[in-house]
């Protein structure tokens, strides 16, 4: 990693065991978390490591999975905790679950539910796509994203490793009528053999296509010939592309390679520069 940021950073964790021990070794409150909500762990999951991160003092953004959500009675649970815990925002997504679980087919119905439920005191994150949603054509896209943006505070792009695509993004969605802030997703640190294998399994094997498009170029420093040369992906071309292009900061997906992302420049601001 070669750029220092100069955005604020959020960091995405998945689930797991010991994952708050290895944050308080790798990155110590107060550090903004962002913990996901995949099919096999469902929303409770999320919520409740997203309130123990809270009590640990760490800022905690649980995502809450539309179709995870089996009925209005278990996110009103969902909600009171984030409540009691201090939480105070959380990140909507629709989830990869193949059918819903409950009345929540979309994340839509869900954000206006969060939105009674909570009285207005969580606010919500959504999701956008740089290069597009395979189950969606870009018009829809845009026209779900307008209509969910009076209940939405911030957006995050789903991940991204096309340097260009994710610098000309924010004027996209300004000119689209998208007026929310947005976060750039970008990976850190995280070892290639891991990035690799995980994109796959949370659906962002399209983004992945650039870095095949990019293999076997007469460009010495293509990306796809970086992940086969290198132990770490590095991001630093992500985040010289973000830079001045009208995020409101960085996303990083972490994967949970929480000490390569602590020991690279990215982290710096948030580990007080080791």
């Amino acid at each position: 990693m070669t750029v220092r940021p100069g955005l604020p950073l959020h960091v995405e964790v998945i689930p797991g065991e010991a994952l708050l021990e290895r944050l308080l070794t790798h990155l110590p409150a107060p550090v903004t978390v962002s913990v996901t909500c995949l099919p096999h762990h469902g929303p409770q999951e999320a919520v409740q490591t997203a309130v123990g991160l809270a009590d640990a003092g760490y800022t905690a953004i649980p995502h809450l999975a539309a179709r995870s959500v089996t009925d209005r009675r278990a996110l009103a649970g969902y909600v009171h905790q984030c409540l009691d815990a201090g939480i105070t925002e959380v990140f909507v997504i629709g989830g990869d679950r193949p059918e819903a679980a409950g009345p929540y087919a979309w994340s839509g119905a869900l954000m206006q539910d969060i939105a009674d439920l909570s009285g207005g005191g969580l606010r919500m994150g959504i999701a956008v796509y740089p290069e597009g949603h395979p189950a969606t054509d870009d018009g829809e896209l845009v026209a779900t994203l307008r209509s969910r943006q009076d209940l939405a505070s911030w957006s995050v792009t789903q991940l991204c490793f096309d340097p260009e695509t994710l610098r000309a993004f924010p004027g996209r969605l300004r000119a689209d009528g998208i007026e929310l802030p947005v976060w750039a997703g970008i990976p850190g640190p995280v070892r290639v053999s891991r990035l690799l294998r995980l994109t796959r399994r949370i659906g962002v094997g399209q983004s992945l296509g650039f870095l095949r498009r990019s293999a076997g170029g007469s460009n010495s420093g293509s990306v796809m010939r970086q992940l086969v040369t290198t132990a770490s992906y590095d991001p630093a071309p992500l985040v010289r592309a973000v830079d001045g292009a009208g995020y409101a900061g960085l996303h990083v997906y972490s994967f949970n390679d929480l000490a390569e992302l602590a020991g690279s420049e990215l982290a710096a601001p948030i580990t007080g520069g080791r």
